[in-house]
This record gives structure tokens, C-alpha cells and sequence, in this order.
């Protein structure tokens, strides 16, 4: 159920991130990891960058796509396909920009496992903007778990506390 409940937040995380508008910020104070301004400058970035910006991305949460996920659960629950279709095609942009977020942090990266870790969490986000009903978001843990407990690991490791995907 846990498992699940992750998937379903990266899903809704997915969702916010673009909603909100590029700049990744997470809930909890700022950290010693460098900023993710700075990393343009330094095309290798540290685990700790690579800790704040997924741990970003899963912070990223609004009212705007928890209520097109929850409309469109509620929707395929009742079979009302064309609000499934709608809600799907609202969130699809955001899973794009989410992708896209996660692969510049994994293009940034230096180090090996947590670059795969992070092509592994877009690749989901991208996974996740072709799904054609909500049900399909139950998939989500299989595409998303292996990265997960990569970055929990490794940024543990690294002195990085995270909060938001844990």
C-alpha cells in the first residue's frame, strides 16, 4: 500500500510541477546542496544537488492537479470516458515538464547510480503522460521504485535529509 501511495504521489507530483512553474523548491529549509542555479555553471553536480531537486519535484504539489487526478479517478470510476480523456489530456503537458526536469538533474549529475536513478524517474513522468486512463497510474510503483530507493539511499549517504520523498 505504501508502494502505491508513492507512485500516486509521484503521479500527483508530476502533476504539479509544471502548474507551478519552473522553479523547484522545496518544503524545507534551504540546504547546504548547491542551488539549482548553480548548477548550470557546474556541469558535474554533486548527489546533494541531485538530492534537493527530486526531493524539489516531489515537494511541488498544488490544488489545480490534485483536483484533475482526483476528477479523473472519480470520472473512470463512474465510466464518464470524456472526463477521463480531459483530465488525462490537462496533466499530460505536466508529466512532459516533469521528464524534462528530472533529466536535466540526471544530465547534471556526476554521479553514475544516482544519473540512472533519475532517467529511470523521467522516463516514468514520460511513462505517465501517454496513459490513456487513471487506472494505469497503479503501474507507476514498477516504473518509479528502483529510482526512489536509489536517491533515498544515496542521498542518505551523502548527508542529504530528505523530506518529501521518503
Amino acid at each position: 500500500m505504501r508502494r502505491t501511495a508513492v507512485s500516486v504521489l509521484l503521479a500527483v507530483v508530476v502533476a504539479g510541477v509544471a502548474a507551478c512553474g519552473d522553479e523547484v523548491q522545496p518544503q524545507t529549509a534551504p540546504s547546504a546542496a548547491a542551488p539549482a542555479s548553480s548548477a548550470a555553471a557546474d556541469p558535474v553536480a554533486s548527489i546533494p544537488f541531485a538530492c534537493e531537486a527530486a526531493d524539489g519535484l516531489y515537494a511541488t504539489l498544488n490544488q489545480q492537479t490534485q483536483e484533475h487526478i482526483q476528477r479523473g479517478f472519480a470520472a473512470e470510476k463512474r465510466g464518464d470516458k470524456a472526463t477521463v480523456a480531459k483530465e488525462l489530456a490537462a496533466l499530460e503537458p505536466t508529466f512532459l515538464a516533469v521528464a524534462a526536469k528530472f533529466a536535466e538533474a540526471s544530465d547534471r549529475v556526476a554521479d553514475a547510480e544516482v544519473k540512472v536513478a533519475l532517467r529511470d524517474l523521467s522516463d516514468a513522468a514520460v511513462a505517465g503522460s501517454t496513459f490513456t486512463k487513471f487506472s494505469e497510474f497503479g503501474s507507476m510503483q514498477q516504473l518509479t521504485v528502483s529510482g526512489e530507493l536509489v536517491l533515498i539511499r544515496r542521498c542518505r549517504d551523502a548527508g542529504y535529509k530528505m523530506v518529501n520523498l521518503v
